[in-house]
């Protein structure tokens, strides 16, 4: 009787300790992770990244309710890739220079707005089927790459769509 005490008081020892350490291993584990990103990002969402840009340096994290974002350098250059709170690919974003956009943009561009300044160019680009994101940008047609150009005059700052064949479309005052 004494023996079968002792067991049950090492056996109900051991599983505290183990249960403590079990504990005291995922709150480690969970801080690591908070250490190097934000530990919300989904698993599909950082596994989509990783096949797409597995030569991706600097990656920086950030979750909202609607997308995770991915800041990152890829052969010098800082990219952003969005995705959805599945971890669904979105789109990729990087400011870029003005001589990007095609020619037919670049024309229609000084034809439209003279007197105005580009500011700043940031290319949109997808790489799917059509699909709502884009459709919304751009209306009917789908493009994989459109560019959101910020004018700015002595008297106003907008912002305008071109689309790769030309189209400019005004979007807002800045």
């Amino acid at each position: 009787m004494f023996v079968m005490k002792i067991k049950n008081n090492i056996m109900k020892k051991t599983l505290f300790l183990a249960c403590l350490f079990s504990v005291f291993t995922a709150t480690t584990f969970a801080d690591e992770k908070k250490d190097g990103k934000d530990a919300e990002v989904s698993y599909f969402a950082e596994n989509n990244f990783l096949n797409k840009y597995y030569a991706a340096e600097n990656v920086k994290w950030t979750v909202t309710s609607n997308f995770q974002k991915a800041v990152f350098t890829l052969d010098g250059k800082t990219m952003s890739a969005f995705f959805d709170r599945n971890g669904e690919y979105i789109a990729t974003t990087q400011y870029v220079a003005a001589k990007t956009i095609p020619a037919v943009g670049q024309k229609r561009l000084v034809k439209l707005y003279g007197d105005y300044k580009v500011n700043e160019v940031v290319r949109y680009d997808f790489d799917g089927e059509p699909d709502a994101h884009l459709q919304i940008l751009t209306g009917k047609r789908f493009y994989n790459t459109i560019y959101f150009v910020n004018l700015k005059s002595d008297k106003a700052n907008v912002l305008v769509k071109v689309t790769p064949d030309g189209d400019v479309s005004y979007i807002r005052n800045l």
